[in-house]
């Protein structure tokens, strides 16, 4: 429900107001009423309501220097001028003060229904930006503003869970991930900081007796696919409004050091729960770096492949966490660039590792990546000159698009061309200019906006399922973060152009 205060120095119009928003505008309460413009800003400042409605010819003060103040000093109130004056004058000195719309009296019904309904359009819009902002600035670590935090975060008690399908976010290189955030219909805050991963911060009250484990287990249930696998790292525990930040902070942090490629995990921090870090032995990884080197020199490549193979099998055996791997990854990538010469870019190694971490699915794909990259192998198919070519990219694309429904992953699709998931990759960023995973939704989400204007009469549900979501909210948060509005909102724009 959104509040809105009304202010008229006329009795009979503040009741008819007063009565139209009861009525015709069920998303709106009044939270009170004003008869001059001193009291109508006590009660903004009393109320902080989300509209204000004023006649623009008040006691004390006018309505346009109602406005006018209200946008300097709370400007996320948004306020409606109703008068009986249609001189132009007036609507540009209203409209110039901040105000969002205007109507003329008498007031009909079906026109202050209209104009609220567009509002509460703008509200909302609003409340899911400051929302996101502050998501972001808890998650980010930034200094959070506390009555912003009291707005939003309305419990007293919270349980948070991060949910990571596959390896853990791209750092480095500069991608095109995208931020999802929950919808405003949901019971719980979602916020995930790419389309991989959620990270829920769930009021304690939604539980009603259930255990958080029991309850976790059931979220990852919606985000699994057969061919990932899961790092869940959840609070036991409750925490208050105020601790929301430092627990969220821990969590990535666990979830940095622990994640594994390929490998199932869910693990329950406490108070008592010592932080985990990585140990990084780095006199050991110096030694093995030396004795690469070594082979380097000396043009003992053979040997050299069969040693980094060997390296990779045992640290993969003792499940080295991935920011581990990733470390000693790029010093061998750095060693052997450095006695090797590769057609390869340094940015577009660099591209290619990220891929292999972020997309690999198990320890043996991760691994067949690694060794693309490391020794540029390519495994294409006998015409590699057609492979690396625009009119196989386009074969490529008519595949995903012909079969948007299915689990498309980018190991299925190279499968199914005979290439490498490194150069599928490499491919799809050389011509596509994207990565594989943010241009896997740019053609989903161009496929769902079709159906939604040339078959307005599907569901949103049923238009998730056909381009390959089999959660309708997981959908509804993709596409507001790749289209900047909610599927409904977008399908009510469509039926109004």
């Amino acid at each position: 429900m959104y509040r809105v205060i009304v202010a008229d120095d006329e009795p009979i119009a503040l009741e008819h107001i007063s009565s139209i928003i009861e009525i015709k505008c069920p998303q709106y309460e009044v939270a009170g009423t004003a008869e001059n413009g001193k009291e109508a800003m006590e009660k903004v400042a009393q109320y902080h309501p989300d509209l204000l409605i004023t006649d623009i010819k008040m006691p004390l003060m006018s309505g346009i220097e109602i406005a006018a103040e209200i946008h300097e000093k709370y400007p996320d109130t948004y306020t409606l001028i109703v008068s009986g004056y249609s001189d132009f004058e007036y609507a540009r000195s209203a409209l110039q003060s901040g105000v969002c719309d205007y109507i003329l009296k008498p007031v009909i019904p079906s026109a202050m229904a209209k104009s609220l309904e567009e509002i509460a359009r703008k509200i909302s819009r609003n409340q899911y930006e400051k929302r996101s902002r502050i998501i972001q600035e808890l998650c980010r670590d930034k200094e959070c503003d506390p009555k912003m935090l009291s707005q939003f975060f309305v419990h007293e008690k919270y349980y948070c869970a991060i949910i990571r399908r596959n390896g853990l976010p791209r750092r480095f290189v500069a991608g095109r991930s995208m931020e999802t955030f929950s919808e405003a219909s949901e019971s719980y805050t979602v916020y995930g900081r790419d389309e991989m991963e959620q990270l829920y911060i769930i009021p304690e009250v939604l539980l009603n007796g259930k255990k958080i484990s029991a309850y976790i287990i059931g979220l990852s249930q919606k985000m699994h696919v057969d061919t990932d696998y899961m790092t869940i790292v959840y609070d036991r525990e409750t925490c208050a409004r105020e601790e929301l930040q430092s627990h969220i902070k821990r969590l990535y942090r666990t979830l940095d050091a622990v994640s594994v490629v390929g490998m199932d995990q869910m693990l329950g921090l406490d108070g008592n729960s010592e932080e985990v870090e990585i140990e990084y032995d780095y006199k050991a990884i110096r030694e093995v770096m030396n004795n690469l080197e070594y082979m380097l020199k000396n043009q003992r490549i053979g040997q050299l492949k069969k040693e980094i193979k060997r390296l990779y099998l045992q640290w993969s055996y003792e499940k080295k966490p991935q920011m581990w791997m990733e470390y000693v990854t790029r010093q061998i990538l750095f060693l052997l660039r450095k006695y090797e010469e590769s057609s390869q870019t340094a940015s577009e190694c660099e591209y290619m590792l990220e891929d292999a971490f972020f997309y690999a699915a198990t320890a043996d794909e991760l691994l067949s990546s690694l060794f693309d990259i490391l020794f540029q192998y390519i495994r294409t198919t006998s015409a590699n000159a057609k492979v690396d070519s625009p009119e196989f990219v386009d074969s490529i694309e008519k595949y995903i698009k012909s079969h948007l429904a299915e689990n498309l992953s980018l190991k299925n699709i190279s499968r199914e061309f005979g290439i490498s998931q490194t150069y599928m990759g490499k491919l799809i960023r050389k011509y596509r200019d994207d990565s594989f995973s943010h241009y896997l939704t740019r053609v989903r989400m161009e496929k769902a906006t079709g159906l939604m204007r040339d078959k307005p009469e599907l569901y949103i549900k049923d238009i998730a399922e056909m381009v390959g979501y089999s959660d309708q909210l997981y959908f509804s948060r993709i596409f507001r973060s790749y289209m900047g509005m909610c599927p409904s909102d977008y399908m009510e724009s469509i039926g109004e152009a």
